[in-house]
């Protein structure tokens, strides 16, 4: 990408006009979750301090009553029997009811509307009486977050469509949509801009359709939701088309000569190559507006969205600290040969991944450190292709991943919980298989340091983590102990910006901002301590709340002892053993800067651009997964086989084709739709086919022709690095590892869990447990 030339106050106009609203909507996310987490604690606050809150916050808003509380029951008694016996003069009142006035059930609805008129009066009174200025200040406080979580959180699906213009439109101009190639020639270039171009024709002229047809059926008196966000599809759609327009007018300027019409094709973006095909699919159909139905769809999951581009967000922010590079400080002294270093590197970033949301991004954030990494200690290049690869699969089954979020969201049938339990035993099935097929495929012997050697100079080494631990530490429990949300799947992408933000701010402004958060956890830590102790002995004298059982209690308690005791054990070892200067001062890295300022808004320059990529790849899954779920192909599979062998064989089929061509949110929103049932009805438990789901789609991340952790490791390392590692001799196993390693790897994990259990109940029962919800 070229050099900005025009500039303003320093920063680019991109910066301006797509980093910054990018970073304002992120923030506004942010706010949205965490507000309502605040005004929940609030809530808790005002009752815990006033008597009554609930009533005394309507003080000021609530009208004075206008009814009499001591009305004239006699008199009122009168005045209604003479209505009703008037009224029984009609001659058609004995057609249409009796003639007969019970006189006491009129006195006692009478009574009863005075006891109703005397309570709202009772509770004016009262509100009036206990409100004072401190009441009124707190509500207005406490009122005031409320409206604007509520307000905000109506137009989530506006912050969607923003999110996805803004960033698809940068994305086009940086030339950042992904791709089977970057196109380097003028040949790719103007094959590739000009399918764009045509897409995002496309996109408008579907945008446009929609609109009409959404117009005529409110002409007509039907109900349309939402109906302002044509408007901004269209100037969307319209941008992009432009975008592209500029681009074919004004090519850049490296292009290289010559190239090759055929090679130019794979420099098309793969959304664009789906945006074309469902075109023509849906124009065959006479359904123009087909792309845009689709794309409203991802709407309807304009949450699970949102926190897919936060967890990006929290990719680059990673991306510009040292964690990366501390940890794999801890693992030098051990001096493991490169096969085991991958299998290490794989276990330790499953977690990164399973935060980070999905795969992709954990490549982008820490690819390039891993791959250099595992080169300096020996690895063959097509090893560490492949291990980089993998590291940002195999955490899509461990907790708090958002893919397995948004299965559990789509259907009934399963849990998050039962998922992520289910998940941890296959994730260790996988690793198992990678340590195996690795020591096989290895080229000099397996080493390792001696224990005794390695082990004093590995924990020295994690004495610079100590500062991470407390930072992490102290943003946990300010959201578990103060806003009561511990940090789980539906909160992750909510207290992770804050705990990357954290760390940013002790590594870029001031490590003696680590002060700071010392005091306050350790306050935290004495304040919880207490709590426990109070709990014992709630717990030892049996007076255990009706809402909790004394064994939960227990596990809570236990819970937050070792929790604590960890936290402290950080702070000791900070503080007060001395092991010399352990800050290894690292060399400035190209794209992460040493300002916090400059780091924060790298970082959201980066975020910008893979959200777009990523969310059009997305958005277009989910019209291509349209085509299929139309075109009847999957309808054509028969309700139920002959044997649920078969069905197992060609549902794996199925979903390891798809995890090869669709991204796998699309994918997840496909088989939801059409395949699950199918499952089902053929006996596979719910459970069991989400499991082999997941595990297809990583089998699929890895698998050309599209092969998506490859590509997203191909423009994190560099190309010229990947073609580097090409090799013209050796076995095929050898000239194409980086392709057969992970394949062999997950295609034996997913027939061992698709198959296995099918032979034994036993084992069916130990991997896919249903939980029982409380």
């Amino acid at each position: 990408m070229e050099k900005p030339t025009f500039t303003v106050a320093r920063r680019s106009a991109g910066e301006w006009l797509s980093s910054l609203p990018t970073l304002f909507i992120l923030l506004i996310v942010i706010f949205l979750s965490s507000g309502q987490i605040i005004h929940s604690q609030l809530l808790k606050i005002g009752e815990a301090t006033w008597d009554e809150y609930f009533l005394l916050r309507g003080a000021g808003m609530v009208a004075e009553p206008t009814c009499n509380p001591d009305p004239d029951i006699n008199q009122r008694v009168r005045e209604v029997v003479e209505q009703r016996q008037a009224e029984a003069d009609d001659p058609l009142a004995d057609i249409l009811g009796g003639s007969e006035v019970d006189e006491d059930a009129i006195r006692q609805s009478l009574e009863a509307s005075r006891a109703n008129c005397r309570a709202k009066w009772m509770r004016y009174e009262t509100v009036q009486e206990k409100v004072t200025p401190g009441v009124i200040a707190f509500r207005n406080i406490e009122g005031g977050v409320a409206s604007v979580v509520s307000t905000l959180g109506d137009y989530k699906r506006l912050l969607l469509c923003l999110l996805v213009i803004i960033c698809a439109a940068t994305a086009t101009l940086a030339r950042h949509h992904i791709a089977l190639r970057p196109p380097r020639t003028r040949k790719d270039h103007y094959v590739s801009t000009l399918a764009q171009l045509t897409a995002n024709t496309l996109l408008l002229m579907s945008a446009a359709v929609y609109r009409s047809e959404d117009a005529q059926a409110m002409a007509s008196g039907v109900t349309v939701g939402n109906f302002y966000l044509h408007a901004f599809w269209m100037a969307g759609f319209a941008l992009l088309t432009a975008a592209s327009l500029f681009q074919l007018i004004r090519p850049p300027k490296d292009l290289e000569d010559g190239g090759s019409w055929p090679k130019a094709l794979l420099t098309i973006p793969l959304y664009t190559f789906m945006c074309l095909t469902a075109s023509a699919q849906f124009i065959s159909q006479g359904y123009y507006h087909g792309i845009s139905v689709y794309l409203n769809m991802m709407m309807e999951l304009s949450t699970l969205f949102l926190n897919l581009a936060l967890y990006i967000w929290i990719g680059m922010l990673l991306k510009q600290t040292k964690l990366a590079h501390l940890v794999f400080d801890v693992l030098r002294p051990w001096k493991m040969s490169p096969e085991l270093m991958c299998f290490v590197v794989l276990a330790v970033a499953a977690i990164p991944t399973a935060y980070t949301g999905a795969s992709g991004i954990f490549v982008i954030a820490a690819g390039a450190t891993i791959y250099q990494e595992l080169i300096r200690v020996g690895a063959r290049k097509q090893l560490a292709l492949a291990a980089t690869a993998m590291s940002g699969s195999m955490g899509v089954v461990l907790r708090p991943c958002l893919l397995v979020v948004i299965i559990a969201a789509l259907n009934k049938s399963v849990t998050t919980a039962e998922l992520f339990a289910s998940g941890y035993k296959i994730f260790f099935l996988s690793l198992f298989l990678f340590f195996i097929y690795s020591q096989f495929a290895r080229t000099t012997p397996a080493r390792i340091a001696p224990f005794s050697e390695a082990l004093s100079r590995s924990l020295k080494r994690l004495v610079p983590l100590m500062p991470y631990g407390i930072i992490v530490g102290a943003v946990l429990v300010m959201f578990s102990d103060l806003l009561g949300r511990h940090l789980d799947e539906f909160s992750a992408p909510i207290i992770l910006p804050v705990m990357l933000l954290a760390v940013l701010l002790f590594e870029k402004l001031s490590r003696h901002l680590l002060h700071l958060f010392s005091l306050f956890l350790a306050v935290m830590l004495v304040l919880s301590f207490m709590g426990i102790w109070e709990g014992y002995q709630v717990l030892t004298s049996g007076n255990v709340p009706a809402s909790i059982s004394p064994a939960e209690l227990e596990d809570v308690l236990w819970g937050e002892f070792w929790r604590d005791l960890v936290l402290g054990a950080f702070l000791v070892i900070h503080y007060l053993v001395r092991t010399g200067d352990q800050d290894p001062h690292y060399k400035p890295e190209a794209g992460v800067s040493e300002k916090m300022e400059g780091a924060l808004r790298l970082a959201t320059n980066e975020t910008t651009g893979h959200i777009g990529a990523l969310l059009m790849l997305m958005a277009l899954s989910v019209s291509t997964g349209g085509i299929i779920e139309r075109s009847g192909v999957l309808e054509m599979l028969p309700e139920t086989f002959s044997s649920i062998w078969i069905a197992m064989t060609i549902l794996v089929v199925t979903m390891v084709i798809i995890g090869m061509f669709m991204d796998p949110y699309g994918a997840v929103i496909l088989v939801n739709a059409t395949i699950a049932q199918v499952a089902f009805d053929n006996g596979i438990a719910p459970l069991h086919f989400w499991m082999i789901t997941l595990v297809a789609f990583e089998l699929g991340y890895l698998t050309p022709p599209v092969a998506l952790n490859h590509l997203l490791t191909r423009q994190v390392v560099g190309d010229d690095e990947v073609e580097s590692a090409k090799l013209t001799t050796g076995s095929f196993f050898r000239r194409y590892e980086k392709f057969i390693l992970p394949i062999a790897v997950m295609l034996t994990a997913l027939l061992m869990v698709s198959f296995l259990p099918l032979i034994s109940d036993g084992l069916h029962e130990w991997l896919f447990q249903k939980i029982q919800a409380g």
